[in-house]
């Protein structure tokens, strides 16, 4: 029963896990130059201490052609919660992301890596968030002084 199991997960590990996101009201060549802008400079320091990570090596393969961006990605991170020991921590990302043509268009990012589910979807959702803050439109300073709080 546990040999079954283990070979269960050990299937979901090594399967390709994909995510899609779609991008309303942008069109096809803002979101491919925010989905590079993204791939080659992520975003990881700017996330709760528990999500925060260093880039030790950020390999990017851009293919313009066909809109393709090929990501091998290693992280590391000394993770320190309150009353337990520092927890240092490496992390592989190899993964593929497409432009899929349509309206809206649609990201699509595919996991290369062996890793959980679960945290490659935590960093598929990572790189869609880093990619709509870049595609949000500009704070008016008039709106931007009516949304900041003073101490």
């Amino acid at each position: 029963m546990m040999h079954r199991l283990f070979i269960c997960l050990l299937g979901l590990a090594f399967a390709g896990c994909s995510a899609h996101h779609p991008f309303p009201g942008h069109d096809e060549e803002q979101v491919w130059n925010a989905m590079k802008a993204v791939a080659q400079s992520p975003d990881y320091k700017t996330a709760h201490y528990t999500k925060r990570w260093f880039i030790v090596n950020n390999f990017v393969e851009i293919d313009e052609e066909n809109h393709v961006i090929e990501i091998d990605r290693e992280l590391e991170r000394i993770l320190q919660r309150p009353q337990t020991n520092p927890l240092y921590e490496k992390a592989n990302w190899i993964f593929t992301v497409r432009l899929l043509e349509g309206d809206p268009p649609v990201v699509e990012i595919e996991n290369r890596s062996m890793s959980l589910p679960t945290k490659f979807d935590f960093e598929a959702q990572r790189y869609f968030a880093d990619m709509q803050i870049l595609l949000s439109p500009p704070m008016s300073p008039a709106v931007r002084d009516t949304t900041e709080t003073t101490p």
